[in-house]
């Protein structure tokens, strides 16, 4: 997902990426006008991109490693990757992570899912109720102007 912000015109199927709440919304009501069945309400919310789950599994390979060797060479091995400093473990758990990372970037298998979270409801303003802007401003009074 590129975008911070998607849109809504029934407040459950979210649609479109884009950086700001305004832009989002300025959208929806555009695609509010566009609708047969004209909704009253747009909703506008924030994208949060889904953890891929690349984290946390530097524990989990040592003690599978462990186990291999333990399988391969018996109570030699018993003592193979016991007892590491943390700080041994977190450096691996982040090297993991980058190399995952890298990998699910690589075949573009990072997640497409993710949530929607402050939503905002917005009421669709009708054409008519809408300021003009400078560029084109209502006539007050028609007449010729005098000498």
């Amino acid at each position: 997902m590129n975008g911070e912000f998607a849109y809504s015109l029934n407040g459950e199927h979210y649609r479109g990426a884009y950086p700001t709440r305004e832009e989002a919304l300025a959208e929806a009501i555009e695609a509010a006008r566009g609708c047969d069945d004209s909704p009253q309400m747009v909703y506008v919310a924030r994208r949060v991109p889904a953890d891929p789950m690349a984290s946390g599994h530097a524990r989990t390979v040592l003690a599978n490693m462990s186990a291999r060797a333990r399988e391969e060479f018996g109570d030699s091995a018993s003592s193979y990757l016991s007892g590491l400093a943390r700080q041994s473990v977190d450096n691996l758990d982040k090297s993991l992570e980058l190399v995952i990372r890298g990998w699910l970037e690589h075949n573009e298998l990072l997640p497409t899912f993710g949530k929607i979270e402050a939503i905002g409801e917005y009421p669709v303003p009708s054409p008519s109720s809408e300021r003009p802007s400078d560029d084109c401003r209502e006539v007050q009074q028609i007449g010729v102007a005098g000498d």
